[in-house]
């Protein structure tokens, strides 16, 4: 185990330089999208990595494994489905790279997938792929900000020597062509040297082990791309200033509210946003709270693998709506209805075209209750300090 776990820290450096090359150079997409909800987290990534050391304690290794495993399945999705496309045999450009300086910020954007075609109206599509333990309801921010940041800078600096493929052979610098001269290069396809003509968009792909979704399309917007631009400037003077002043990422400021990455947080052992008292006496009761409710997902998926196989047999019987009988125990399968559910935006949009917005909204508000308050229990873990 300990040799899966070293193994696998080792793999992610490797590959991180190999496709992503020295992040602490630059400021990247992603960074800019985790500035944005969190500088202290952005800064202490920027300063110090993820390059945890691996621990003795059985503890430690678990939790390196866990952490590597949810953090490299990503890649592996990555390479997947770059064989799918391959085998499809479209056209579509591997880890494009943009590169610009900005108020003397270098700053930099890696494309996963960046489809092209010719035929008819030019077209470009970016498709950015990301590994989600469950699948959102709506994107995350984070995520939204990193390809404006990309569609936008493909489309800014769409005839300037911007453009690059990471880890291509012979070239000890990525950039230095225009996105045009790259899709005659790599694909053989002719693109107009003015962006205006050609329909771009962006998407983002979202994979866990058994679902996926796309969002977008995401459109070139200036003002995203100027806020991308305004966020990396800001990222990189804070950065600079932490590290001149050794390190001390304490008091930047931290996302606001419930945010579900927080527990995962490499700097999260000392942030401030958890400054509490220390009450070690609890940690037994925690401790068999997360197992009981590892065992519970662990019954649900149990749960789920059974019903599915019985809802199979049912199907492949003769039993024709009937009840088969096994015992003291019966089963059958029967359709039901849907649920029903109310889609609130619809209802405002149809509200409002009809009695105007002012009087929707008040409607809508008098037909709205609000429930008591409750208490919720939040458990969190507290991962190791980072050491610069």
């Amino acid at each position: 185990m300990a040799i899966l776990a070293k193994g696998l820290v080792e793999t992610s450096i490797q590959r991180t330089v190999s496709s992503l090359g020295d992040r602490s150079r630059y400021i990247g997409m992603s960074d800019i999208g985790r500035a944005l909800e969190c500088p202290r987290a952005a800064v202490g990534n920027k300063l110090f990595g993820n390059s945890t050391e691996l621990q003795a304690n059985p503890d430690g290794l678990s939790s390196m494994l866990s952490k590597q495993l949810r953090l490299q399945r990503g890649h592996w999705f990555e390479a997947g489905v770059s064989q799918v496309f391959q085998n499809q045999g479209l056209p579509v450009i591997e880890q494009l790279e943009i590169q610009i300086t900005h108020n003397q910020v270098p700053i930099k954007a890696h494309l996963d997938f960046t489809f092209v075609s010719a035929v008819g109206q030019p077209t470009v599509r970016i498709l950015e792929l990301k590994s989600c333990e469950n699948i959102p309801s709506t994107l995350y921010s984070s995520y939204e900000t990193q390809v404006y940041g990309q569609v936008g800078l493909l489309r800014a600096l769409w005839n300037q020597p911007a453009f690059g493929v990471h880890g291509e052979p012979g070239r000890a610098e990525c950039s230095g062509r225009t996105f045009p001269e790259i899709c005659l290069e790599k694909l053989g396809i002719e693109m107009p040297t003015d962006a205006s003509l050609v329909d771009i968009e962006a998407w983002v792909l979202c994979l866990s082990m058994s679902e996926a979704k796309a969002f977008g399309p995401y459109l070139p917007d200036k003002s995203m791309l100027s806020l991308c631009l305004q966020t990396a400037v800001d990222l990189w003077t804070l950065t600079d200033d932490v590290r001149s002043n050794g390190g001390d990422i304490f008091d930047l400021p931290t996302a606001k509210g419930f945010h579900a990455l927080c527990p995962w947080c490499e700097f999260n052992a000392d942030c401030p946003k958890f400054e509490g008292v220390d009450q070690p006496q609890w940690r037994p009761d925690l401790e068999k709270l997360a197992t009981l409710k590892g065992e519970l997902d662990r019954l649900d998926v149990e749960i789920s693998e059974i019903e599915d196989g019985l809802k199979t047999a049912y199907r492949l019987s003769d039993a024709s709506g009937n009840w088969i009988n096994a015992d003291n125990q019966r089963f059958r399968v029967s359709s039901q209805s849907g649920r029903h559910t109310l889609n609130r935006e619809q209802l405002r949009w149809e509200l409002a075209a009809g009695m105007g917005e002012e009087k929707a909204e008040a409607l809508l508000a008098r037909c709205e209750s609000e429930g008591k308050p409750f208490e919720r229990l939040m458990v969190s873990k507290i991962n190791m300090k980072k050491v610069g």
